[in-house]
């Protein structure tokens, strides 16, 4: 088949699974750059009454991508459910005083669960329906979802990290004052 044959979405189904994969695997990467600068101590610090320390952040995260992912680790079957009744999301946002090494045990199984699912869709998957808690929702919505859910929380780990750490803080992104050495070096990588 000649390439300009090929439907958009026969074109577009692989290249949004090949983004999607790629952007969560950098936010994963972020997560785990504002994770290792904790000390031990930090792990289960709020920053406000009803905040989230990154223990409760994590476990969260790990509770979520099994609810709405475990069922797709072996690729999309109709039917498919994204809220068990077996899950008790209120009891993630309640903190259980895991260990860092516990935390980091459910940070990657989440991860693991979340990314094998993705690499288990195929471009066809993406049209097809996905309840989440009676919502129907095409699988290509439902992974939006979690791309803005999980950015989200991402996210609130690095701002509680970055604030606990203060000027111990080790920049993730291009340091201030940092922009023009960054782009002249990667004008020169690129020749």
């Amino acid at each position: 088949m000649n390439p300009s044959d090929r439907t958009a979405s026969e074109v577009l189904g692989p290249l949004y699974l090949a983004d999607v994969r790629e952007r969560m695997c950098g936010l994963k990467s972020l997560g785990e750059g504002a994770l290792t600068q904790l000390r031990d101590d930090d792990w289960h610090t709020v920053l406000s009454d009803d905040g989230n320390s990154a223990a409760v952040l994590i476990q969260h995260l790990h509770g979520n991508m099994h609810a709405r992912w475990g069922a797709l680790r072996s690729g999309y079957r109709p039917g498919t459910e994204g809220e068990p009744e077996t899950r008790d999301r209120d009891a993630e946002f309640t903190d259980t005083q895991h260990t860092p090494a516990e935390l980091w045990r459910r940070w990657h199984d989440g991860w693991a669960v979340y990314l094998g699912a993705l690499d288990a869709l195929t471009p066809e998957d993406l049209a097809a329906p996905l309840t989440i808690r009676g919502e129907t929702h095409t699988v290509l919505q439902a992974a939006q979802r979690q791309v803005m859910h999980y950015s989200g929380h991402v996210y609130q780990l690095v701002l509680l990290v970055k604030t606990l750490r203060g000027g111990q803080w080790q920049t993730l992104s291009i340091a201030r004052g940092g922009s023009a050495g960054f782009n002249a070096a990667m004008q020169a990588r690129r020749g």
